[in-house]
């Protein structure tokens, strides 16, 4: 048995669980996993409730497997059997939920934190204020593309809280999504006064896209452009800023620029191979209108006329050539 697990069941006995546990998250911030989750057990069998949690927190967050796609969620059950009234774990089996694609439960879990907060079991204090346990929900709504209970909770939040920097984003969002332009712009406008975001000018850009506004709106795209090196895993995004930009430019009569970008986006898109449907459509989409633009012959295709070729003189020539170094290469027996 090693010395960290003597020292971690001293602590137990001396009924110090606290300094075990925090012995345990040392040895986790060192790689030592063995050890950590060793430390957790130990805890558990004395039915330390914080241990419990933690350990379910490393199978949220930490696992590779997210112990085969549990996420921790029996941790959290076991948990909540104990202490039902826990804002903490009622988000902990949320987020839980939400990894396993249960959109309903998440939202559900997350409503159960929010009303439970008039009476959180006296043993622990939630780690998030009430008004953070909604604006949790309100994220999970807008990831999971419920953009109009997003915005009721977002009302909610409005009423109860006032408005910050992230709520006035999340609300310019889907006022946009729910076709709401021109109120929108106002949230995106006051959001991107605190701060310049990605998803603030993509929404400000298709708020004004909406509204026929496309001089303005290619200059939200443009913004996105600049960080557009920073988005990971985000196709959907960044398709969506390139593609509108050239149909801005379309709508603008501008086809020598609406070519590029036309060009950019197909290009990215080739890049992934098989396109979820919606992104598939939009890659379609591009190809044909770039091919609707060359056909007026006004606008030749920079792009493919960096691509060099051979005359066909150049051509003969380069055979006849080959022809006569092989023929040379039999005659000497390496054929």
């Amino acid at each position: 048995m090693s010395e960290i697990i003597e020292t971690a069941k001293q602590y137990i006995a001396q009924g110090n669980p606290e300094e075990a546990l925090r012995l345990a998250r040392k040895r986790h911030g060192k790689d030592d996993t063995e050890n950590y989750l060793a430390i957790l057990d130990l805890l558990i069998d004395e039915e330390y409730l914080l241990a419990i949690e933690e350990k379910g927190l490393y199978y949220q967050y930490y696992d590779e497997t997210h112990d085969n796609g549990d996420y921790g969620e029996r941790y959290f059950d076991e948990y909540l059997k104990k202490q039902p009234r826990s804002v903490n774990v009622l988000c902990d089996k949320a987020l839980s939920q939400f990894n396993k694609g249960n959109i309903t439960e998440a939202i559900e879990y997350m409503d159960k934190a929010y009303d439970k907060y008039k009476s959180y079991s006296p043993i622990e204090k939630p780690r998030i204020s009430k008004k953070e346990v909604l604006m949790g929900k309100i994220e999970l709504l807008i990831k999971s593309k419920r953009h109009e209970d997003a915005l009721k909770s977002l009302d909610a939040y409005e009423k109860n809280y006032g408005m910050d920097e992230k709520s006035d984003l999340y609300k310019g969002q889907m006022l946009q999504k729910t076709g709401r332009n021109e109120e929108a712009l106002q949230y995106l406008e006051k959001s991107l006064l605190n701060e310049d975001t990605l998803v603030g000018f993509n929404a400000k850009g298709d708020a004004l896209y909406d509204l026929k506004r496309y001089k303005e709106a290619i200059k939200a795209y443009k913004n996105c452009l600049q960080y557009e090196s920073k988005v990971v895993d985000d196709l959907e995004l960044v398709t969506n800023f390139n593609y509108k930009a050239a149909f801005c430019c379309v709508n603008m009569g501008d086809d020598s620029d609406a070519v590029k970008y036309l060009n950019k986006t197909i290009n990215m898109l080739n890049e992934h191979g098989r396109l979820p449907k919606e992104i598939e459509a939009i890659y379609q989409k591009c190809s044909f209108e770039k091919e609707r633009i060359l056909k007026k012959g006004e606008v030749k295709d920079e792009e493919f006329r960096q691509t060099r070729f051979f005359s066909t003189r150049t051509s003969i020539v380069i055979l006849v050539i080959i022809l006569i170094l092989y023929a040379v290469l039999r005659y000497l027996g390496y054929g």
